[in-house]
């Protein structure tokens, strides 16, 4: 079904900007999503969409948002930060003021470099410590927790699992990188924990062979690879690495923890590691959220359905309050100042923008499923 999904984002997105139940654009209210529907990490973005189409369609059908109707307006940003300047400038000339997005960091940074204090952006997934850290981006806020939390749960685990020798690597890309440089800046900074960093280094995301970085990490005696990316390129040096005899434990953040890596590493993924979000399905606005879901789409909601979801219900109650979408200094105010009932759980933000509440847990892979480590 997700390849069917797909297949039907790629038709649409083929005939250019979209609109959801096409109306007149007086009658209706506009919000955007920009994220990767299309290439090696659409999962991640359909799942985001899909909580956005979710949160709107329910609101329509109780009577709309401020006595209309709500259409969702969505460019395809591919991941890429150069896409996404293009996605976010699309999406700033169809007149809309508040997005639901980006997917990943680096195409989150460069979109928000686009939306200035013109657009408010909720992303549910990019989890770039700067992107809020910074306050270059006023209007910017997430329902995903950030990478700092991450690397302290790779040191963590390390730890447990006494990995004295380490080889860290990264795609180059914002996410990656920043996600390797916290990491080694934690393992710097603690003296006694004996571990040692025994490779760092970057590699070229998308090539096909991985035989040089694997022969450096084999060299180094790295006892764990510390992945700083995402589930694309992970899934072919998890393989790589296995037929080349090399055993070495590798160890991601919320980039590898997705059904994609298991399907595409195959037996390659068996005893890793990946940081992830909490889960939330027991939640019950989240099991009506799901089984919603679903039933329209017959499929899994992927990763970060519930964190979209959550982002846009968040988003409409504070328009809600504020009574237009152009006043985001108000809108800020309320999704800082007001807890607000959503599927990922009751929310609200912080003075930089980040969700409160938020985590990751550790995952292990084991029999092709994601089980959650008890640290």
């Amino acid at each position: 079904m997700r390849k069917f999904a797909v297949l039907v984002m790629a038709m649409v997105m083929a005939m250019g900007s979209t609109l959801l139940w096409a109306q007149d654009d007086k009658e209706t209210i506009k919000i955007g999503f920009g994220g990767a529907l299309l290439g090696n990490l659409a999962s991640y973005g359909l799942s985001g969409f899909y909580g956005v189409e979710y949160a709107v369609l329910k609101t329509n059908a109780e009577g709309g948002l401020l006595g209309k109707q709500i259409e969702i307006v969505r460019e395809d940003d591919g991941c890429d930060p150069a896409l996404a300047s293009s996605a976010a400038t699309k999406l700033m000339g169809s007149g809309l003021t508040v997005v639901v997005g980006h997917t990943c960091s680096g195409a989150t940074r460069s979109a928000l470099s686009v939306y200035g204090d013109n657009v408010l952006a909720i992303s549910p997934s990019a989890t770039e410590v700067s992107l809020t850290e910074d306050g270059k981006s006023p209007y910017f806020f997430r329902t995903t927790p950030r990478d700092d939390a991450q690397s302290s749960l790779w040191i963590k685990l390390l730890k447990n699992k006494d990995f004295k020798k380490v080889a860290v690597l990264h795609d180059k890309g914002d996410y990656g990188k920043a996600l390797a440089d916290l990491a080694k800046a934690e393992i710097d900074a603690d003296k006694d924990s004996g571990i040692e960093i025994v490779l760092f280094e970057g590699v070229t995301s998308g090539q096909v062979s991985y035989d040089s970085i694997i022969s450096k990490v084999k060299n180094s005696g790295a006892d764990a690879v510390l992945w700083g990316g995402y589930y694309n390129d992970a899934s072919k040096l998890a393989i790589q690495m296995r037929n080349k005899k090399v055993d070495t434990v590798i160890i991601g953040a919320d980039g590898l923890y997705d059904d994609r890596y298991v399907k595409m590493a195959g037996e390659a993924a068996e005893g890793s590691y990946a940081t992830g979000q909490v889960d939330l399905s027991q939640n019950p606005m989240a099991v009506a959220a799901v089984e919603d879901h679903k039933k329209r789409h017959a499929e899994d909601t992927g990763t970060y359905f519930l964190y979209s979801a959550g982002a846009t219900q968040a988003l409409l109650a504070a328009i809600e309050k504020t009574g237009n979408t152009t006043d985001l200094a108000t809108i800020k105010k309320h999704l800082q100042e007001d807890t607000v009932e959503t599927a990922m759980g009751p929310i609200r933000f912080d003075e930089k923008g980040d969700v409160i509440g938020a985590g990751f847990k550790m995952y292990e892979i084991k029999g092709g499923k994601f089980v959650e480590v008890e640290m």
